[in-house]
């Protein structure tokens, strides 16, 4: 079974919640490219930042567009990867090389640049005004995994559920230890302002295990 495929396993734990799974050749080589490249804590955080995004949208009666959530929730943290680290903000390291992939992959530069866009603004602190339900998503759902926000809102049923089928894996240590790394080397951009105003406490303190 190759990285890829480990993460298509747990796609039927996703559809028995009622989640759509893209299964689009775009979607399956963006779960190939995370997983080669990305270590599995961050590859499964990338996962489950989906999942709770389909809860929010359920929750909140958005609709959104699931292959651009999919993609863009999956390689959201790539800019954390060494190889993807080109010295910006991870975040827009993350949305270059997610809108290069999604044009490599045959998708039209409106909707690569979608996915730039729902990764660029993912950590912005305030989001613009009417911004795409699936940057909004994003937005929401990475703050469910990484600090529990909004986590009351997630039915009670899913969360054990996509937990199981994504373990989180020490997520808080090593996701810890990646903010700190970025916000020392990189101290004008949005991660240092986060870890200086007691982000890290947060997410310590997250409603989940490890």
């Amino acid at each position: 079974m190759g990285a890829g495929d480990a993460i298509r396993t747990g796609g039927p734990a996703l559809q028995a919640l009622g989640m759509p799974v893209p299964d689009s050749t775009v979607a399956q080589q963006a779960e190939d490219l995370i997983a080669d490249v990305a270590p599995a804590f961050l590859v499964n955080h990338s996962v489950r930042a989906y999942a709770w995004a389909v809860e929010l949208a359920w929750h909140d009666k958005l609709e959104f567009d699931p292959e651009i959530l999919y993609v863009s929730a999956l390689l959201h943290d790539i800019g954390l990867v060494p190889a993807y680290d080109m010295g910006a903000c991870f975040e827009i390291d993350g949305g270059i090389a997610a809108e290069r992939f999604a044009l490599q992959q045959g998708q039209s530069a409106e909707r690569a640049h979608a996915i730039y866009d729902v990764i660029a603004l993912h950590m912005i602190e305030t989001l613009p005004p009417d911004p795409a339900a699936e940057v909004t998503l994003l937005w929401d759902s990475t703050g469910v995994d990484v600090t529990g926000h909004r986590i009351g809102e997630v039915r009670d049923s899913a969360i054990p559920e996509i937990v199981a089928a994504y373990p989180r894996l020490e997520f808080k240590r090593e996701f810890a230890a990646r903010f700190v790394d970025q916000a020392t080397r990189k101290p004008s951009c949005r991660v240092a302002q986060m870890v200086a105003t007691g982000k890290l406490d947060a997410i310590a303190n997250a409603p989940f295990d490890g």
